[in-house]
């Protein structure tokens, strides 16, 4: 079954709407490249990958980032408790969830919503799973959704997906550069480094610019950082979701996927206590919970505990 081309004024739109201080310009570069959105057939995995021609992704895939994004954003009532007692008072995460007598049963339901999410990619179609009845579907009507979290989560959500297809637009300038260097296959930057220069590209595009954004809309640039960096955040804990267990110490195509969350959630320049740091220090914990591993530790800020796990995911 071949793609089916598409407009490309969804896709367009997306990321505009995550970068609306750069529209021209990304219209602009979207131009130049001449490349065409392709909507492959929904099937087993997720589709969403570049060539110098085309940028190819399925509905599913849009869907997966949906669900597992309002699935995993759950994991900030869940830890955020024991991310609080921890810094508070200085005790180990694993003690503090060893005192709580309803933690195993709360966090079951959250692993089992986590594996609803997951199972999606085992189908060849969303309709073959049983949609959470607390997760709203696939909507482009930000207002028609039924709370302000709800509302939330969507605009995250969106720019994760945005910062997706930025990824992918970066490997179509690959493509593109090496045409027109007239490099050969074999003088390709290495597959592994080529996805974390994306990477980089894609987080710094939707950031690089906020304070513009905010400066133009009466937003502080704190407000409108942290949210930004929230979404990348997320985006990168999707890839954690997406990646196979074997491949997650690296392999030719892919780097280690400890080094990917790193790239992407270190280095912001936000102060310690933000909620960007607490909502990702709940991402993190609960990526390693998931893994079995241990939390034996401490530290007296938020952002603390972020490279804290980070470095012990790497």
């Amino acid at each position: 079954m071949t793609n089916t081309p598409i407009g490309e004024t969804m896709v367009l739109q997306l990321l505009r709407g995550a970068v609306p201080e750069r529209a021209d310009e990304l219209t602009k570069l979207w131009r130049e490249h001449g490349h065409e959105i392709m909507v492959a057939p929904s099937a087993k995995g997720v589709t969403m990958e570049a060539t110098s021609k085309h940028i190819i992704f399925s509905p599913k895939t849009i869907d997966f980032f949906w669900l597992f994004g309002f699935s995993a954003w759950r994991a900030v009532e869940l830890y955020s408790p024991v991310l609080v007692l921890g810094v508070l008072t200085g005790d180990a995460l694993d003690s503090v969830i060893s005192r709580d007598e309803n933690f195993r049963h709360l966090e079951q339901e959250y692993k089992r919503r986590l594996g609803t999410a997951k199972s999606l990619l085992d189908v060849d179609d969303t309709s073959e799973i049983e949609w959470p009845a607390d997760i709203p579907m696939p909507t482009e009507q930000r207002e028609s959704l039924s709370s302000v979290e709800q509302m939330t989560t969507f605009d995250l959500v969106a720019i994760a997906v945005a910062f997706a297809f930025l990824h992918e637009f970066k490997h179509v300038q690959a493509r593109a550069e090496e045409k027109k260097l007239e490099i050969k296959e074999e003088g390709r930057q290495p597959a592994n480094e080529e996805e974390m220069a994306c990477d980089t590209w894609a987080r710094e595009y939707i950031m690089s610019k906020a304070g513009a954004y905010a400066k133009d809309h009466g937003h502080s640039y704190q407000q409108v950082a942290q949210k930004r960096a929230m979404a990348v955040a997320l985006a990168a804990v999707i890839i954690h979701a997406l990646t196979p267990q074997s491949e997650h110490w690296g392999s030719e195509n892919y780097p280690p996927v400890g080094q990917r969350l790193a790239t992407l959630i270190a280095g912001y320049n936000l102060p310690d206590d933000s909620p960007f740091w607490f909502l990702t220090g709940c991402l993190l914990i609960g990526l390693m919970r998931l893994d079995g591993r241990r939390l034996d530790y401490k530290e007296a800020t938020f952002r603390n505990f972020v490279m804290k796990l980070l470095s012990e995911m790497r």
